[in-house]
């Protein structure tokens, strides 16, 4: 393994000498049953760019690269909206982001991904044939090689791995033979990862397919409305707003059934009622939006805050459904029931919706359910209102947003109530929960096995 050297005298092998800056030999050393040579070795610089707005009226795939999935295809774009050149991306090429490398803005083009251009940020090199990309790829993804990446970055506030940099690090090679054995190795076990991940978003969707199957519903997908002429039943005008109404899917209709009543969350809760605090109180639970998970729908963190500082934010209290309204963490889904608040109060972002509901009619649980549902949010961005960057689902959709309304709980166990739909919701819920958790068990498994392998004298 690398290990942090803090001695006064360090000597170095005089083949492993390149540079005269003796940042790097104090900082990370290399171990490794492998031979260890330079990077710079074994990889190409790949500069050749085009110019998109040359062909303003074509379209260019432009490649972006994430932290957590790597390479990946961005967008389309038409010529004449790029201003720039950019770099051309061939399967087998390593792209990063000189400022962002350290946490893990890596990226490799592989075949399945159809674009090939990426902004003249990154950095993009390919590999000579004595080392595999897939194996570099792995490689500047490990915990070492973030270590040899801060030993050799350059600026004061800003660090920056340039690509002559990125040369002088330190690596192991093994023979191509063992780096396809470490590659294919760390594929079959990430197989498993991607097995896990799949059948967990199986059970999201099914989550939806389920509600609306035991409802009976219809399902309304939202649609452009390209009408001149448009005719709107005054049973279901929202406002005056004609692009709020300018919709072919109201939310009075999102879900359609003959089989029970339906009541819109305006005639079963109040949305952003007022918020008043005892007087006895002064310490209370606050939840800023990356305290709500968007994967669970849950409390992720309940920070402590005080009474005296809530001026300016959003106050609920235990029981009451928070719903965000903004983009994209709508999309994401970023609701939750509000429970064991500190004191039973709390606050938090201004971009929640707030939604208490009359709980003879319906409990908090049932509420949040449908407004979970991806066929819900995918139909409110559709109400978006606001500039680009700052939309927001407008309060009128909430207000109008019609569900089945059925029994909170019944002596006959064949009736469908509001408690089923909840249990079976959180119940599925757990299930996606096992097998998100034994997927990034897997994973740091696969990560750490294969950096074992490598940066080991064994």
């Amino acid at each position: 393994m690398a290990n942090s050297n803090n001695t006064i005298l360090n000597f170095i092998k005089f083949s492993l000498l390149y540079t005269w800056d003796c940042k790097r030999y104090f900082d990370t050393q290399i171990q490794s049953k492998y031979v260890v040579e330079r990077l710079g070795k074994h990889i190409v610089e790949e500069t050749e760019k085009i110019k998109p707005f040359d062909c303003p009226d074509d379209d260019f795939y432009i490649l972006g690269v994430a932290n957590d999935k790597g390479m990946f295809d961005a967008y389309v774009e038409k010529g004449k909206n790029i201003k720039q050149a950019y770099k051309k991306v061939k399967d087998g090429f390593i792209a990063y982001n000189p400022y962002r490398v350290n946490v893990g803005s890596i990226g490799i083009k592989t075949k399945e991904l159809k674009h090939n251009l990426i902004s003249p940020a990154y950095v993009v090199f390919s590999c000579r044939d004595t080392v595999l990309p897939e194996y570099i790829f792995l490689l500047m993804k490990t915990s070492v090689f973030n270590k040899l990446i801060r030993d050799n970055t350059t600026g004061s506030v800003r660090q920056t791995l340039s690509f002559e940099r990125l040369k002088d690090i330190l690596i192991p090679v093994p023979s191509l033979s063992e780096q396809k054995k470490l590659v294919e190795k760390y594929n079959k076990q990430m197989k498993q990862v991607d097995e896990c991940e799949k059948k967990a978003e199986e059970i999201r969707k099914n989550i939806d397919e389920k509600i609306l199957n035991l409802f009976g519903c219809k399902v309304h997908e939202a649609k452009q409305n390209n009408e001149i002429l448009h005719f709107q039943k005054l049973s279901e005008l929202l406002n005056w707003s004609v692009d709020l109404n300018f919709n072919t899917t109201s939310p009075q209709n999102i879900f359609n059934t003959n089989k029970f009543y339906k009541k819109t969350i305006s005639e079963i809760a109040e949305i952003n009622p007022q918020t008043e605090y005892p007087k006895n109180i002064e310490e209370i639970t606050f939840l800023p939006m990356e305290c709500i998970s968007e994967l669970y729908g849950e409390i992720a963190e309940k920070r402590q805050g005080i009474v005296s500082k809530t001026k300016g934010y959003t106050k609920f209290q235990d029981d009451d459904v928070l719903w965000a309204k903004i983009t994209p963490c709508m999309e994401n889904g970023k609701s939750v029931v509000a429970k064991g608040l500190l004191n039973g109060y709390g606050y938090g972002s201004t971009e929640y919706y707030v939604i208490r509901v009359d709980k003879k009619q319906v409990i908090p649980e049932y509420v949040y359910c449908f407004l979970r549902m991806k066929l819900v949010r995918n139909i409110a961005q559709t109400y978006f209102s606001g500039s680009a960057g700052q939309q927001r689902v407008r309060k009128e959709f909430l207000e109008n947003l019609a569900i089945p309304v059925i029994p909170i709980k019944s002596l006959n166990s064949n009736e469908l109530t509001q408690e089923k739909i909840v249990s079976m919701v959180f119940n599925y819920q757990n299930q996606m929960r096992a097998l998100n958790e034994k997927s990034l068990v897997l994973r740091q498994q696969a990560q750490q096995e294969f950096e074992e392998a490598v940066f080991s004298e064994a």
